[in-house]
């Protein structure tokens, strides 16, 4: 595994991006966004297999490689862990499968490493290279109509893990071919779903808003990071006065609607731009330590 530490400038990846690369030369990921830069990293890689030894490895400004250059004449400097075991890999990925952040810490001097699962752990020490795993993000889009086929499919190709809850049929079927999970809903009482958790955002698209007033409130019970409803800003005046009546005043307020930033959008394709926009706004104005180092370099 090699892992983008350290740089000098900008760099066309941010810290913490990863690469695998197996023992006969397969890649995932980049770190450089050049393809001779990325070659190189492999048979360093290679190398570093063949041998059993982690090593580290400096591309673009002040390299011995000196022609491989990076945008704006950068200097990266990448881990490259070859001795994490299939134990340590193991527990990793189960905590990811719970949705529990995790983070695989390295001590390059020692070359050993372990897994970290609790965000508020002490700062690394001298020589730690600590890269946090986080739950993949997950969009709930609860509706029906052609807006919520189009979140769903932005949603998906964006990365996130999508389920979409809906009465409508050929919404479901939409979703489906998208690669959305999807769910049948008969009555708006039957809505259920996964715990919501700081990693979920959920948006309610319905036309017909007597839908949306008994998933509201499921909704606002838990910890969703982003929580939207489609409609006009009447609607939502309507539909906050709604759930004050029934004593979810500080609830609501979490509430946003209309959903979207306001670009002007009017097609289903626009509208679920603007949605999704909002949700990464969102989600990326929580600090969350990808990588974390000691003093080393």
């Amino acid at each position: 595994m090699a892992t983008l530490v350290c740089r000098d400038g900008s760099s066309p990846r941010p810290l913490g991006s990863q690469m695998a690369v197996t023992g006969k030369g397969y890649c995932v990921g980049s770190l450089t966004g050049t393809g001779c830069g990325d070659r190189l990293i492999v048979h360093e890689s290679l190398e570093a297999i063949r041998e059993g030894q982690n090593r580290w490895l400096r591309l673009g400004a002040g390299s011995p490689f000196l022609d491989i250059r990076l945008p704006c004449g950068a200097g990266v400097e990448i881990y490259i862990d070859v001795q994490t075991g299939g134990c340590t890999l193991a527990e990793l990925l189960k905590a990811h499968g719970a949705r529990r952040p995790a983070a695989l810490e390295i001590d390059t001097m020692a070359s050993t490493s372990r897994v970290v699962m609790d965000t508020d752990v002490t700062p690394p020490s001298e020589g730690m290279v600590r890269r946090w795993l986080y739950p993949r993000q997950r969009l709930f889009v609860i509706g029906q109509g052609l807006n919520a086929m189009a979140l769903s499919q932005v949603a998906v190709a964006s990365g996130h893990e999508v389920m979409v809850f809906s009465p409508d049929e050929g919404t479901l079927m939409s979703a489906a071919q998208s690669g959305a999970s999807t769910f049948r809903l008969s009555t708006a009482r039957m809505f259920s779903c996964p715990e919501l958790d700081p990693w979920t955002a959920a948006v309610t698209m319905f036309h017909d808003h007597d839908w949306e007033m008994p998933i509201l409130q499921t909704l606002l019970g838990g910890s969703c990071y982003y929580l939207g409803a489609l409609g006009s800003k009447r609607t939502h005046k309507r539909r906050v006065r709604q759930l004050r009546e029934l004593g979810l005043a500080d609830c609501a307020r979490s509430l946003r609607g209309p959903a979207g930033l306001d670009i002007g959008a009017e097609s289903p394709e626009e509208i679920s731009l603007s949605i999704l926009a909002e949700v990464t706004q969102v989600y990326r104005s929580v600090a969350r330590p990808s990588l974390e180092t000691g003093d080393f370099i």
